[in-house]
């Protein structure tokens, strides 16, 4: 791999996740080369693009990248179907799901009173934890897109999991949620679950 893009994929893998311009300021080259970089590492496997971020004016979403997590293969689906189909078998699932979304959005919450800046940063925190996520304007309210559905591998033996989403979308935007669709496809044949926000409550 050429040193630029080694740098490129170094800075990825400590800082997990970045969009051209800030590549380009990081390295001082232009948005362009950065993009040639990206390109070819993505090509490659080593990169990946996580989600996009909206643009501060008028104009297209920025895409966000991230390093790929190709490392070898483990057991951690069955050991996660193996925990959850004990601890969820119990009268105390309800607030196993609560507790769980609590720790996953510990990190992330945000003190934001605006609502829509408080969409913006769940929208990233939601990107971190590799969700694909966006967020569009809504005729009712607005909506969010997931694109990624990190536990898709055993979502159908623990379709419980999409209200560990919906909690820890509640958490973050400090609002209730509701689940209007669950992995339907979009029109380029992709996957995603969408949540309304209800910002009357």
């Amino acid at each position: 791999m050429p040193n630029s893009r080694q740098k490129i994929f170094n800075y990825l893998l400590e800082h997990e996740s970045a969009t051209v311009e800030e590549l380009s300021k990081v390295f001082r080259v232009t948005p362009a080369d950065i993009r040639h970089h990206l390109s070819i590492l993505v090509q490659q496997g080593s990169l990946k693009i996580i989600g996009q971020k909206a643009p501060p004016a008028k104009g297209r979403p920025t895409q966000i990248f991230s390093a790929s997590q190709r490392a070898d293969r483990t057991n951690l689906d069955h050991l996660s179907d193996a925990l959850l189909s004990t601890l969820m078998g119990t009268s105390r699932s309800g607030e196993l799901i609560r507790s769980i979304a609590d720790w996953m959005s510990s990190d992330f919450k945000t003190e934001h009173a605006n609502p829509t800046r408080r969409l913006y940063s769940t929208i990233h925190s939601l990107n971190r934890m590799n969700y694909q996520a966006h967020w569009e304007a809504h005729v009712e309210n607005p909506r969010i897109i997931l694109g990624h559905c990190p536990y898709r591998a055993i979502l159908d033996q623990h379709p419980e999991l999409c209200q560990v989403d919906a909690s820890l979308l509640e958490n973050l935007l400090n609002t209730p949620v509701r689940q209007v669709e669950k992995l339907v496809t979009n029109t380029k044949g992709l996957p995603r679950c969408v949540f309304l926000v209800d910002r009357s409550a």
